[in-house]
């Protein structure tokens, strides 16, 4: 039950998240949440007229960066049984190690960025993301 639990909590995470780096490449104006301070304050980056706006190349690495996080929602969704799954049940768990060292790397970074902006809004996610990943290896069953 507790694998369970974790494995709702990441995918909602990183559905969500996915859906933010997705509003990003469509245009919404938070690239500074997203591209660290000295991106944020580079003009360059951000379309003149709209602010903070990403301009065309960082809306590209948005929408690839949402591709990314909707895969590993998939991930949680077959492992959650929502959806089918590509990989045998061992293969579930060599990915969600590598998925937890993932999250553990994005805490890392996220406590060590000197954007204020970025720090409060993915700090949170990324410990939560680490501690659930923990806690679904801990307790789910291989097939």
């Amino acid at each position: 039950m507790i694998a369970i639990i974790a494995a709702v909590f990441a995918f909602a995470a990183t559905l969500i998240v996915a859906l933010f780096y997705f509003a990003l490449a469509f245009g919404a104006p938070m690239g500074e949440y997203a591209f660290g301070r000295q991106l944020a304050n580079t003009a360059a980056i951000f379309n003149a007229k709209a602010g903070r706006v990403l301009g065309g190349l960082h809306r590209l690495m948005s929408a690839f960066t949402g591709l990314f996080f909707l895969a590993i929602a998939g991930h949680y969704a077959s492992m959650l049984t929502w959806l089918p799954s590509l990989l045998d049940a061992h293969g579930r768990a060599y990915v969600l190690w590598g998925l937890t060292g993932l999250w553990a790397l994005w805490l890392v970074s996220n406590l060590t960025t000197k954007n204020q902006q970025e720090k409060r809004m993915f700090t949170g996610i990324s410990g939560a993301l680490v501690v659930a990943n923990v806690l679904i290896l801990v307790f789910y069953r291989l097939g």
